[in-house]
């Protein structure tokens, strides 16, 4: 090691490449499919040099620690969410959209870890899987509440939170993983749609995007 390198640096910065490289793999090749030795070798280290032991313990160890680590980069992204404010409900609700796709795509390695290997790891999926979406479909459905100008009894908003989150769910899935865009719609349709039917939804009063 040169020296003046701070092995604590060194340290966690090899750490964070094995479980960027790990998640990766997973996703990729599934947990069975992917070796300690494969690992070692997108991390930088030399295969079956048993580089990766010096900071996990087991492959499992692994695993545990890549899903929790990116849902934890997840949930700072939520701390950012009451800042959503743009003086205009069209805007907001496209940035929204926008945004869900956007870290949709953030998380593609995390969703399909969760997906594919729930059955052989269903604690710690399930866990990884209600921190990242719960805390979405709360806080889209309390923001909504706010939205609205109608008189109680109002809309169920976790029910249109649901509706309009799966939608964007689906239509991510199709376009990412399946190369299959519903009826051929490009983004700026789906967005342009999706945030004027949640619109008349919510009962919010008409209002057009800032020029």
């Amino acid at each position: 090691m040169e020296r003046g390198v701070d092995r604590r640096v060194v340290a966690g910065s090899t750490r964070d490449r094995i479980l960027n490289e790990a998640l990766r793999l997973f996703a990729e090749q599934g947990y069975s499919g992917t070796t300690v030795a494969s690992i070692e070798e997108a991390a930088g280290l030399s295969p079956r040099s048993g580089g990766l032991y010096t900071h996990f313990g087991t492959k499992e160890q692994v695993l545990a620690a890549a899903v929790a680590r990116a849902v934890e980069t997840a949930e700072t992204g939520f701390a950012l969410a009451p800042m959503l404010s743009l003086g205009n409900l069209v805007a907001e609700l496209t940035l929204v959209a926008r945004g869900s796709l956007v870290l949709l795509d953030n998380w593609r390695n995390l969703i399909r870890v969760i997906v594919t290997e729930h059955d052989q790891f269903p604690a710690v999926m399930t866990q990884a899987r209600e921190r990242l979406f719960e805390p979405s479909r709360r806080f889209l459905a309390a923001w909504l509440a706010e939205k609205t100008t109608q008189d109680a009894p109002g809309p169920d908003f976790e029910a249109i939170t649901t509706i309009w989150l799966g939608a964007l769910e689906n239509y991510w899935a199709s376009t990412r993983f399946y190369d299959d865009p519903p009826f051929g719609l490009d983004e700026d349709r789906f967005v342009e749609q999706w945030v004027t039917t949640l619109h008349a939804a919510i009962g919010a009063p008409a209002q057009h995007p800032r020029p």
